[in-house]
């Protein structure tokens, strides 16, 4: 497998360096040569080393970063998301139904009509179930519709009875398919990948080849955003072989780091042969990273692990798996050289993933390049926090979890979550001010993977249309060049890949971000708005703005 031919040796000058090395946080220009950087620093110096084919790229009032890395993405389901109906930002049924219908009408042979992005509150508290609200809009072809979380899923009446679970299934929680207890009729919603794969196993997957057009496409979707770097959280052998496959024929234009996904269901001596397959995958364009587990589910359907009830219930979550099962799947892990990332969204999540975590170290000794990691982390309480540095474990998070589109402080999740937890809900700041490792990314299709709308996030704790107008929770925000290093060298860390990217810097990848303008110079508000002027992946312009 030969990696792509890079262009001519860049000279970029006039825009304002932002590098992410401490050492030396800002330059004026930045020279590569081949598919790394030969030079970072003064103008004139890069000039002067700059040889007479080098192309020369000058953007007076722009600002220069290491290439953005999206620490917690899902390429597969992002490609796939792209041909569904985008119902993100819908907060009411009558929008919800009209928007179905006219999919339905702009599609009439599709056999499924499949929607993503829907936040919890059009099909929250009905006064009838969901599949009937879903029938009112569409009645006579499959309705099949993913929340913004994908942890839940809605379907009309056709899906039940094809799945043939119009009385619900013996799944084990936190799956589920919700049953009316006065009917014993199944309400229309599917909680968690179990409940859902009854589903999506009655759809016919795409070919091999739509298969790799759908992930080029999503590509070159994140070239245009700035991405040069993704960590892949739905990895598994086969899309190893694909991410190969598409760099042997020129077309890969992201590196991605994988983690194996590991469910409750998967056989434990599955583990043990991933193994061999993660230590031995380790393409600076490809590599594997280790293995991704879910500890426990989201708030929204009240199955993230919490010390205490949700507000209003009895309920304090639902593990995703046996507990002891996932003690031991992390130790195993950990023994045999693999990283760990562990979806933990909840407080009692979070501290039962240390817990699993501190004792693998114990356990197994000293490791370098042990680089364990908590996904999301959105409820924590604060003795945990100063655990992440202690143990050197990677917060890795995403800032528009904590805007998903409408006012934060009113959300299912909110009141859920109740005033007395608020206040610790994604506590960036505080996690940064420890000195743990924090890195960022979007968790697409969960939510969008703009880092521009994550960094307004960040620096804001206000939703797109700026609600609250002082932040909430504001305590957590973070300052932008904090928010710059988790896209970048902190992503870079989380993959253990911080001796060859995440930074501006003589002899690192030449993999590089341009924003239009100078970031530091806008109004927080201002930056979802800077265009991405230049996108650049071992020394290739992969993007350019008009």
């Amino acid at each position: 497998m030969s990696d792509p031919q890079p262009q001519s040796d860049l000279l970029i000058t006039g825009a304002r360096v932002y590098t992410a090395d401490p050492q030396h946080p800002w330059a004026e220009a930045v020279l590569t040569r081949g598919n790394t950087i030969r030079f970072v620093g003064s103008a004139a110096e890069a000039r002067d080393l700059a040889g007479s084919s080098t192309e020369r790229i000058h953007l007076p009032g722009a600002l220069v970063v290491p290439g953005l890395n999206d620490s917690h993405i899902h390429m597969t389901l992002a490609a796939a998301s792209l041909d569904m109906l985008d119902l993100t930002g819908v907060t009411a049924l009558p929008e919800l139904q009209a928007r179905l219908r006219a999919f339905a009408l702009a599609n009439p042979d599709r056999p499924w009509l499949e929607a993503q992005g829907l936040p919890y509150e059009p099909l929250d508290n009905l006064d009838r179930p969901e599949r009937v609200a879903l029938d009112e809009a569409v009645g006579d072809r499959p309705v099949y519709i993913r929340s913004f979380d994908w942890h839940t899923s809605w379907t009309n009446s056709v899906v039940l009875q094809r799945a043939g679970i119009e009385r619900g299934a013996n799944i084990p929680l936190p799956n589920e398919v919700v049953v009316d207890p006065a009917t014993g009729l199944s309400t229309g919603m599917l909680k968690e990948r179990m409940a859902q794969e009854l589903v999506t196993n009655l759809m016919e997957p795409p070919s091999t080849s739509q298969r790799d057009d759908m992930l080029c496409r999503a590509m070159t979707h994140l070239n245009h955003l700035g991405i040069t770097s993704v960590q892949n959280l739905d990895g598994d052998p086969e899309r190893l072989r694909q991410y190969d496959r598409l760099h042997a024929a020129g077309r890969l234009s992201i590196r991605a780091g994988h983690y194996m996904s590991i469910w409750s269901y998967t056989p434990r001596s599955y583990v043990a042969e991933l193994a061999e397959t993660v230590l031995g995958y380790t393409s600076a364009w490809s590599h594997a990273l280790g293995i991704k587990l879910f500890i426990d589910g989201v708030v929204e359907t009240e199955t993230a692990l919490l010390f205490e009830p949700y507000m209003g219930t009895d309920a304090t979550g639902v593990p995703d798996m046996d507990l002891q099962q996932y003690h031991e799947i992390v130790l195993e892990a950990d023994r045999r050289g693999m990283n760990v990332a562990t979806h933990a969204i909840g407080d009692r999540g979070f501290h039962l993933t240390l817990n699993a975590y501190e004792e693998a170290a114990r356990a197994n000794g000293p490791r370098p390049g042990r680089r364990h990691r908590v996904e999301h982390i959105e409820v924590s309480r604060p003795d945990d926090i100063p655990r992440l540095a202690r143990l050197g474990v990677t917060a890795s998070m995403q800032p528009l979890h904590a805007a998903p589109g409408s006012d934060p402080r009113f959300t299912p999740w909110t009141r859920l979550v109740g005033p007395t937890r608020e206040p610790y809900g994604f506590v960036w700041r505080r996690i940064a001010e420890t000195g743990a490792a924090l890195a960022f990314g979007s968790d697409w299709p969960i939510v969008k993977p703009d880092v521009r709308a994550g960094l307004y996030t960040a620096l804001t704790r206000k939703s797109h249309d700026g609600m609250p107008a002082g932040g909430w929770q504001p305590q957590h925000c973070v300052t932008l060049a904090q928010a710059l290093d988790a896209y970048t060298s902190g992503a870079a860390y989380a993959e253990g890949q911080e001796h060859v990217k995440g930074k501006l810097r003589a002899g690192m990848l030449a993999d590089i971000t341009v924003f239009a303008r100078d970031l530091f110079q806008m109004a927080p508000h201002e930056i979802p708005q800077a265009e991405i002027a230049l996108t650049v992946l071992d020394g290739r312009v992969l993007f350019r703005s008009a």
